[in-house]
Protein backbone atom coordinates (compact mmCIF):
# COMPACT_ATOMS: atom_id res chain seq x y z
CA UNK A 1 0.00 0.00 0.00
CA UNK A 2 2.06 2.63 -1.12
CA UNK A 3 2.24 5.31 -3.63
CA UNK A 4 1.32 4.90 -7.28
CA UNK A 5 1.16 8.03 -8.98
CA UNK A 6 0.39 10.71 -12.10
CA UNK A 7 -1.82 12.47 -13.27
CA UNK A 8 -3.47 12.02 -16.55
CA UNK A 9 -4.15 15.27 -17.43
CA UNK A 10 -2.05 18.77 -16.86
CA UNK A 11 -3.79 22.09 -17.91
CA UNK A 12 -0.87 22.91 -20.56
CA UNK A 13 -1.81 26.51 -20.31
CA UNK A 14 2.09 28.17 -20.37
CA UNK A 15 2.88 31.90 -20.20
CA UNK A 16 5.29 32.79 -23.24
CA UNK A 17 8.85 33.49 -22.42
CA UNK A 18 8.90 36.08 -24.11
CA UNK A 19 5.71 37.68 -21.71
CA UNK A 20 7.70 36.26 -18.59
CA UNK A 21 8.73 38.07 -15.48
CA UNK A 22 11.80 38.50 -14.10
CA UNK A 23 13.87 35.77 -12.60
CA UNK A 24 12.22 35.26 -9.08
CA UNK A 25 12.51 33.27 -5.89
CA UNK A 26 9.17 31.70 -4.49
CA UNK A 27 8.22 30.14 -1.24
CA UNK A 28 5.58 27.58 -2.15
CA UNK A 29 2.34 26.54 -1.04
CA UNK A 30 -0.67 24.48 -2.92
CA UNK A 31 -1.56 20.25 -3.18
CA UNK A 32 0.97 17.59 -3.29
CA UNK A 33 -0.34 14.09 -3.10
CA UNK A 34 0.24 10.26 -4.44
CA UNK A 35 -2.34 8.22 -5.87
CA UNK A 36 -2.00 4.72 -4.62
CA UNK A 37 -3.95 2.11 -7.21
CA UNK A 38 -4.79 -1.28 -5.93
CA UNK A 39 -4.38 -4.34 -8.06
CA UNK A 40 -7.87 -5.26 -9.08
CA UNK A 41 -6.69 -8.66 -10.20
CA UNK A 42 -6.44 -10.20 -6.71
CA UNK A 43 -9.17 -12.54 -4.93
CA UNK A 44 -9.22 -9.79 -2.21
CA UNK A 45 -9.72 -6.75 -4.50
CA UNK A 46 -13.17 -5.98 -4.12
CA UNK A 47 -11.82 -5.38 -0.39
CA UNK A 48 -9.53 -2.37 -1.02
CA UNK A 49 -9.38 0.76 -2.25
CA UNK A 50 -6.81 3.05 -4.16
CA UNK A 51 -5.47 5.46 -2.01
CA UNK A 52 -4.20 8.76 -1.71
CA UNK A 53 -2.12 9.81 0.01
CA UNK A 54 -1.58 13.67 1.04
CA UNK A 55 1.22 16.11 1.78
CA UNK A 56 0.75 18.27 4.89
CA UNK A 57 3.11 20.54 6.96
CA UNK A 58 5.97 20.31 3.78
CA UNK A 59 7.86 23.05 2.27
CA UNK A 60 9.78 24.51 -0.57
CA UNK A 61 10.98 26.88 -2.72
CA UNK A 62 10.99 27.49 -6.42
CA UNK A 63 13.42 29.83 -8.81
CA UNK A 64 12.37 30.44 -12.81
CA UNK A 65 12.08 32.66 -15.23
CA UNK A 66 10.72 31.52 -18.69
CA UNK A 67 13.12 33.44 -20.23
CA UNK A 68 16.11 32.00 -18.81
CA UNK A 69 15.54 28.47 -17.75
CA UNK A 70 19.06 28.26 -16.93
CA UNK A 71 18.04 29.52 -13.47
CA UNK A 72 15.33 27.44 -13.06
CA UNK A 73 14.93 25.26 -9.58
CA UNK A 74 12.30 23.93 -7.45
CA UNK A 75 12.81 21.90 -4.13
CA UNK A 76 10.74 20.50 -1.90
CA UNK A 77 10.82 18.68 1.31
CA UNK A 78 8.03 16.33 3.04
CA UNK A 79 7.91 14.99 6.56
CA UNK A 80 6.70 11.46 6.12
CA UNK A 81 5.09 11.30 9.38
CA UNK A 82 3.19 14.34 8.90
CA UNK A 83 1.09 12.63 5.94
CA UNK A 84 -2.53 12.70 5.53
CA UNK A 85 -4.32 9.50 3.74
CA UNK A 86 -7.51 9.44 2.35
CA UNK A 87 -9.22 12.41 3.58
CA UNK A 88 -12.45 12.46 2.32
CA UNK A 89 -12.21 16.38 0.61
CA UNK A 90 -9.47 15.15 -1.61
CA UNK A 91 -11.20 12.31 -2.59
CA UNK A 92 -14.71 13.70 -2.87
CA UNK A 93 -12.57 16.51 -5.55
CA UNK A 94 -10.71 13.18 -7.58
CA UNK A 95 -14.23 11.75 -7.66
CA UNK A 96 -13.63 8.54 -5.63
CA UNK A 97 -16.95 7.63 -4.16
CA UNK A 98 -15.77 5.28 -1.10
CA UNK A 99 -14.60 7.28 2.08
CA UNK A 100 -12.20 4.63 4.67
CA UNK A 101 -13.08 4.91 8.36
CA UNK A 102 -11.02 6.84 10.56
CA UNK A 103 -9.99 3.62 12.04
CA UNK A 104 -9.10 2.18 8.46
CA UNK A 105 -7.41 5.55 7.26
CA UNK A 106 -5.45 5.21 10.94
CA UNK A 107 -4.02 1.62 9.89
CA UNK A 108 -3.52 2.33 6.34
CA UNK A 109 -1.12 5.14 7.39
CA UNK A 110 0.44 3.05 10.41
CA UNK A 111 0.77 -0.17 7.69
CA UNK A 112 2.35 3.22 5.35
CA UNK A 113 4.97 4.25 7.72
CA UNK A 114 6.07 0.28 8.20
CA UNK A 115 9.56 -0.70 8.11
CA UNK A 116 9.28 -2.63 5.18
CA UNK A 117 7.45 0.35 3.34
CA UNK A 118 8.18 4.19 3.54
CA UNK A 119 9.87 2.74 7.26
CA UNK A 120 9.21 6.52 8.53
CA UNK A 121 11.21 5.78 11.77
CA UNK A 122 14.49 5.71 9.98
CA UNK A 123 13.88 7.83 6.43
CA UNK A 124 11.91 11.35 7.72
CA UNK A 125 11.43 12.98 4.54
CA UNK A 126 10.62 12.91 1.33
CA UNK A 127 12.32 15.33 -1.04
CA UNK A 128 12.48 17.15 -4.81
CA UNK A 129 15.36 18.48 -6.15
CA UNK A 130 15.29 19.88 -9.89
CA UNK A 131 18.66 19.59 -11.53
CA UNK A 132 17.90 20.95 -14.90
CA UNK A 133 14.41 22.63 -16.78
CA UNK A 134 13.96 22.71 -20.84
CA UNK A 135 11.35 24.06 -22.33
CA UNK A 136 9.41 20.84 -24.11
CA UNK A 137 6.07 22.38 -26.01
CA UNK A 138 4.00 24.40 -23.75
CA UNK A 139 5.42 22.85 -20.94
CA UNK A 140 8.81 22.97 -18.66
CA UNK A 141 10.08 19.69 -18.49
CA UNK A 142 11.77 19.46 -14.49
CA UNK A 143 14.21 17.24 -14.50
CA UNK A 144 15.60 16.65 -10.79
CA UNK A 145 16.17 13.62 -7.92
CA UNK A 146 12.95 12.47 -5.99
CA UNK A 147 14.31 10.61 -2.62
CA UNK A 148 11.96 8.33 -1.27
CA UNK A 149 12.71 6.31 1.83
CA UNK A 150 16.42 7.21 1.20
CA UNK A 151 16.40 6.39 -2.26
CA UNK A 152 16.92 8.80 -5.17
CA UNK A 153 15.46 8.41 -8.67
CA UNK A 154 15.97 10.81 -11.82
CA UNK A 155 12.89 11.97 -13.31
CA UNK A 156 11.48 14.29 -15.47
CA UNK A 157 7.83 16.01 -14.26
CA UNK A 158 6.16 18.07 -17.09
CA UNK A 159 4.91 21.36 -15.75
CA UNK A 160 2.34 23.96 -17.12
CA UNK A 161 3.79 27.31 -16.09
CA UNK A 162 2.27 30.07 -15.45
CA UNK A 163 4.11 33.73 -14.20
CA UNK A 164 3.66 37.11 -14.05
CA UNK A 165 5.33 39.82 -12.09
CA UNK A 166 3.69 38.79 -8.50
CA UNK A 167 3.27 35.62 -9.09
CA UNK A 168 3.99 31.73 -10.14
CA UNK A 169 1.66 28.70 -10.57
CA UNK A 170 3.04 25.28 -11.34
CA UNK A 171 0.94 21.89 -12.13
CA UNK A 172 2.05 18.52 -13.52
CA UNK A 173 2.34 14.77 -13.03
CA UNK A 174 4.86 12.19 -13.04
CA UNK A 175 4.15 8.19 -12.28
CA UNK A 176 6.72 6.79 -10.03
CA UNK A 177 6.92 2.58 -9.11
CA UNK A 178 7.86 1.51 -5.20
CA UNK A 179 10.49 -0.70 -6.39
CA UNK A 180 12.18 2.27 -7.82
CA UNK A 181 12.76 3.67 -3.64
CA UNK A 182 13.87 -0.26 -2.50
CA UNK A 183 10.20 -2.01 -1.16
CA UNK A 184 7.49 -3.92 -2.63
CA UNK A 185 3.76 -2.58 -3.08
CA UNK A 186 1.87 -3.31 -0.10
CA UNK A 187 0.70 -6.83 0.23
CA UNK A 188 -1.46 -8.89 2.78
CA UNK A 189 -2.99 -12.29 2.88
CA UNK A 190 -0.06 -13.74 0.94
CA UNK A 191 -1.36 -11.63 -2.26
CA UNK A 192 -4.84 -12.21 -1.75
CA UNK A 193 -4.96 -8.31 -1.87
CA UNK A 194 -2.12 -6.05 -2.73
CA UNK A 195 -1.25 -2.47 -4.15
CA UNK A 196 0.19 -2.01 -8.08
CA UNK A 197 3.66 -1.20 -7.96
CA UNK A 198 2.66 1.87 -9.75
CA UNK A 199 1.89 4.84 -8.10
CA UNK A 200 0.94 8.65 -9.45
CA UNK A 201 2.75 12.00 -8.08
CA UNK A 202 0.69 15.10 -8.39
CA UNK A 203 2.04 18.26 -7.95
CA UNK A 204 0.14 21.67 -7.95
CA UNK A 205 2.34 24.75 -6.52
CA UNK A 206 1.68 28.24 -6.16
CA UNK A 207 4.06 31.24 -4.63
CA UNK A 208 4.75 34.66 -4.13
CA UNK A 209 8.37 36.39 -4.58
Amino acid sequence: MLFPLLLACLNPALTAPEAAAAPGTYNLGGSLYIQVYKDPSTVAAALAHDHIIQAKGWSGTATIDLADLSTCSMDISVPVDTLVVDATPIRENLGYTTFPKDSEREDIKKEMLSEDQLNGTKYKDITWKTTKCEMMGERVNMTGDLTIRGKSKTLTLPMSVKQDEVSFHAKGAVAIKATDFGFEAYSAGFGALKNQNRMLLSVSVHGKP
